[in-house]
């Protein structure tokens, strides 16, 4: 039994070095391949991965508040306080104050109060509410019946507030809108780098910008936000070759050399 046991530890632990070795390989793979990446494929990288962050960030930026949202709250701290007391109408006006360990909306709460001798004067429920989520509320008190000198809180109802306000509401329809279309328009950049004879031709399809180089130079270029037609680039090698680049609509890119279209070696 303890033979299989051990024998067991060892399989577990040669799995686990095994895996770590391949998430490490991954890793570096990817590491070094944005690395040894050219200008062009890194920022069209850049650009994915940072509308796609955005698109997760609108997605459980909800999931997380919704997640999080407390159930209730509990009067943690209370304070009343002698307002002023009318002896003539024998009615007193107290101001309280209660707070909340977590933010509400509002709060029905109900007060019994006492003078001296712990007689019971009146019970009031009152309504506390502010302006937006808070944990303190204020409120003054009126024509309390007799001379209060002590009080009690026997009861209390809160209103949380929803998960989400409106104003964030609004900005993650809106701003998911804009995220969501940048995320499209991402996926629709394009860059193909083709080999032709020891020359390395760049096609870059880009938001706005397009362009062809050769051998690390910008030859022909084209700038526009929205294009009804494609886009055509060309440019002539040192040895008379025409090179002649077409970018459709959707930024889908070929290539013609001497008006032939060139499916060559790439990447």
């Amino acid at each position: 039994m303890y033979a299989l046991t051990l024998m067991l530890g060892k399989c577990v632990a040669t799995l686990r070095g095994a895996f770590f070795s391949i998430f490490l390989n991954e890793i570096c793979f990817f590491y070094f391949g944005v690395i040894n990446m050219i200008y062009e494929k890194k920022k069209l990288l850049i650009y994915k991965l940072i509308s796609f962050a955005l698109l997760l960030l609108v997605v459980f930026i909800p999931i997380i508040k919704i997640c999080n949202k407390p159930k209730d709250a509990k009067i943690i701290k209370d304070n009343g306080y002698i307002n002023y007391y009318y002896e003539y109408l024998n009615e007193t006006v107290v101001d309280m104050e209660v707070t909340f360990d977590n933010e509400v909306s509002s709060a029905n709460i109900t007060i019994a109060f006492y003078d001296r001798e712990d007689n019971l004067l009146e019970t009031k429920t009152e309504y506390f509410y502010s302006y937006g989520e808070n944990k303190t509320f204020s409120k003054t008190i009126y024509s309390i019946d007799g001379k209060v000198d002590s009080y009690e809180i026997l009861d209390y109802e809160v209103t949380m507030p929803p998960a989400l306000s409106y104003l964030l509401i609004m900005i993650l329809i809106y701003g998911g809108i804009f995220i969501f279309i940048f995320f499209i328009g991402t996926l629709l950049l394009s860059c193909k780098i083709y080999n032709y004879n020891g020359n390395e031709i760049v096609v870059y399809a880009g938001g706005f910008h397009h362009y062809i180089k050769v051998n690390g130079i910008k030859t022909d270029e084209h700038n526009t936000i929205i294009s009804y037609t494609a886009i055509h680039l060309s440019c002539t090698l040192d040895d008379g070759t025409l090179l002649d680049a077409t970018i459709s609509m959707t930024n889908r890119i070929s290539l013609k050399i001497n008006n032939k279209l060139y499916l060559g070696k790439r990447r």
